[in-house]
């Protein structure tokens, strides 16, 4: 478990699902971006206020529109104040993917995403297809997506 951003924790397995309710009042976490194949993990107490819940394994299965979703949902988290958990139950490094597309929809460059996806606290070296994510990178821009970026 690890703080990717100063509103963006990710963690993964069963611990955190499990103890939702006293891990939700220690650290503020109200949103959460889980991924879990077939169907999402029982998030014990209260439910968080704002949920996204993504059948993924990993990240090769995710499309632009996983990546769409997965961007978006913590771009407007954030937007909104909230603090946000990536949470995967086969591994916290598996939500990485979710930071990068969250990058990318906010407005930065592929490189310096990829770059930071693959510094402390995530896991080097970072294996992805970059030039998957200079196609999702020109999706976004034809959304014409981009709210503040709050990682500036």
């Amino acid at each position: 478990m690890t703080w990717v951003h100063d509103r963006i924790f990710a963690a993964g397995g069963d611990h955190i699902p499990r103890t939702w309710h006293s891990f939700a009042g220690q650290t503020g976490i109200d949103a959460v971006l889980h991924l879990r194949p077939e169907q999402p993990a029982a998030f014990l107490g209260p439910p968080p206020e704002c949920f996204l819940w993504l059948d993924v394994e990993d990240e090769s299965q995710v499309d632009i529109q996983e990546r769409w979703m997965a961007g978006r949902f913590l771009e407007k988290m954030l937007a909104q104040g909230r603090h946000v958990l990536l949470h995967s139950s086969l591994g916290r490094h598996r939500t990485r993917w979710a930071f990068v597309a969250y990058g990318i929809c906010s407005g930065r460059l592929v490189r310096a995403v990829l770059r930071q996806a693959a510094e402390p606290p995530w896991l080097s070296p970072y294996h992805t297809d970059e030039n998957g994510w200079e196609d999702f990178a020109a999706f976004v821009r034809s959304r014409g997506a981009g709210l503040q970026n709050p990682l500036s």
